[in-house]
């Protein structure tokens, strides 16, 4: 897989809205030693993605995700899922039933 150029989305984003690195520290309650040094790592850590995003309301997760070449994930809230589960366990039912029936049928018409 491809490196993603996190760092470069960020300072991209940085100059465009024109946040500087002493505005970026104190947005996100650190020094300006560690946002300077932030800043030249080529890696972040999610929460720290997550901050960033939100300090110049910007999605960069959902940048980084249209360069997946993967599919979609489903979403499904618990309440779905619960309900998807009990669907699934009816058509088990079902189909055993109607497994009995299609034999019961067969011996029916055979006698």
């Amino acid at each position: 897989m491809n490196e993603i150029p996190v760092l470069a989305m960020v300072k991209r984003e940085m100059q465009r809205k024109r946040i500087t690195v002493s505005e970026l520290s104190r947005a996100l309650k650190i020094n300006t030693s560690s946002a300077s040094g932030m800043l030249k790592s080529p890696t972040f850590q999610v929460q720290r993605l997550a901050e960033l995003s939100e300090v110049m309301n910007y999605n960069f997760f959902r940048e980084i995700a249209a360069q997946l070449p993967y599919t979609e994930p489903v979403y499904v809230n618990a309440s779905e899922q619960s309900e998807v589960e009990e669907l699934k366990s009816r058509i088990k039912e079902l189909e055993m039933e109607n497994t009995i029936l299609r034999q019961t049928l067969k011996d029916l018409v055979s006698r």
